[in-house]
């Protein structure tokens, strides 16, 4: 009886350690497929960041990079430097289109003298050769041409206008700046008619060439000084510019 119940004892004994053992397998199991989870999502939550960091400075970088060109861009010179052509005081010319072809020279010179009244002081007509000789103006170069010079050599004023034919004016204008080149540079001159030979003037309007050394006397005030006598009779010129402008646009 006794051997019996000590075998009973001795098979619950196996079976409950082997209960046991069974239990602390499934147990460890657990706690190593737990740790194993842990172990994945610490390093995915490493990684993440990690990542995120590293776009985030790409995505900086990048912005950087377009700033910077941004900036460059908007420094760089916009536009070339430009340049203005010199004008010359010598020959002017008036704006493009502004003359009618169809006004006799003879019509201008009567509006240039009705601006000038008792100032104006050329009364010497001049000849197609007196033209040529003094102003080497050819006949074949014009139309139409009329001058006149003061009748007393102790005065200079001169009143020259030409209508040059299409595509003469240019030869008009270099034949009259050629003559008032010799006269300011080589021609013997009163000391009192000085400035108003250096302030005489070629002026073209379309075909009509002109050249102009009018005006009334400067005083004895302006005349002490060169300059303001040579600028006087400037303006006195711009009265017949003027008048010429007028009677060409009709």
């Amino acid at each position: 009886m006794k051997k019996k119940l000590l075998a009973t004892l001795l098979v619950c004994a196996m079976l409950t350690s082997l209960l046991a053992s069974c239990s602390g397998g499934e147990d460890a199991s657990s706690t190593a497929s737990s740790a194993s989870s842990a172990t994945v999502s610490s390093e995915l939550e490493s990684s993440e960041p990690e990542s995120s960091e590293a776009v985030s400075s790409e995505a900086e970088e990048e912005s950087s990079e377009a700033v910077s060109s941004d900036a460059a861009s908007s420094e760089a010179p916009s536009q070339a430097p430009s340049t203005a052509p010199e004008s010359s005081s010598e020959s002017q010319s008036a704006p493009s289109g502004s003359s009618s072809s169809g006004v006799a020279v003879s019509t201008i010179a009567e509006a240039v003298k009705a601006a000038y009244g008792e100032a104006y002081l050329p009364s010497m007509e001049l000849t197609p050769e007196d033209l040529e000789a003094r102003y080497g103006l050819k006949a074949d170069d014009y139309d139409e041409a009329f001058g006149q010079v003061a009748m007393i050599s102790t005065q200079v004023d001169t009143f020259v206008a030409v209508k040059a034919k299409d595509g003469k004016a240019d030869v008009v204008v270099s034949a009259l700046n050629a003559y008032r080149d010799d006269l300011v540079n080589n021609s013997m001159q009163y000391p009192m008619n000085l400035p108003k030979v250096n302030a005489s003037q070629v002026y073209q309007n379309g075909n009509y060439v002109f050249f102009l050394m009018l005006g009334d006397m400067a005083s004895e005030d302006v005349m002490s000084d060169e300059a303001k006598a040579v600028a006087f009779y400037e303006e006195q010129n711009q009265i017949a510019v003027e008048a010429i402008n007028a009677a060409l646009a009709g």
